[in-house]
């Protein structure tokens, strides 16, 4: 192979991968193989953490996140993808008070539980909004997510 040719695919995957990193911020659940990237590379940088403190703050930001696609699920009628939603929202919630709980970081436990308590006020609107008259009984999930917030806080408040 000759040095141009393989200079050419260098940069052929190097624009791939760019392109795949900026089409995934916007990619949501219902499009299964690029919100599979998307998950990827959300694991990977969260490997690149060095500090339990640094990977508090990105999960807290992937919460935003998942809380988000949740709501855009419900907003778009996608209820097929409202259980795997709502439980990546709840896993992940529960990750971050579980390590914020291991590593005792009560520098973090305020900003934790405002954000959980800000959460709690969007699902119980999301729930609410959810049609509750059909044989789609994911709403439930949504409420499950509310009532592991509860837990989480809970938990939280007896970290010292």
């Amino acid at each position: 192979m000759t040095k141009s040719r393989v200079q050419l695919i260098s940069i052929i995957i190097l624009v791939l991968l760019v392109g795949s990193l900026l089409l995934s911020v916007k990619v949501s659940p219902d499009m299964p193989p690029f919100f599979a990237l998307k998950r990827g590379q959300e694991k990977v940088f969260l490997k690149l953490k060095s500090s339990s403190s640094d990977r508090v703050d990105y999960m807290s930001s992937l919460l935003e996140t998942r809380l988000q696609e949740l709501q855009s699920q419900v907003n778009n009628k996608s209820y097929g993808y409202i259980l795997p939603s709502a439980s990546r929202y709840s896993t992940l919630a529960g990750q971050i008070t579980d390590l914020v709980a291991a590593n005792n970081m009560v520098d973090k436990i305020d900003a934790l539980k405002s954000q959980f308590e800000r959460h709690k006020k969007v699902l119980d609107d999301v729930y609410i909004a959810y049609p509750k008259n059909t044989d789609n009984v994911e709403y439930k999930y949504i409420q499950d997510d509310f009532n592991y917030l509860d837990l989480y806080l809970d938990k939280l408040s007896k970290v010292k």
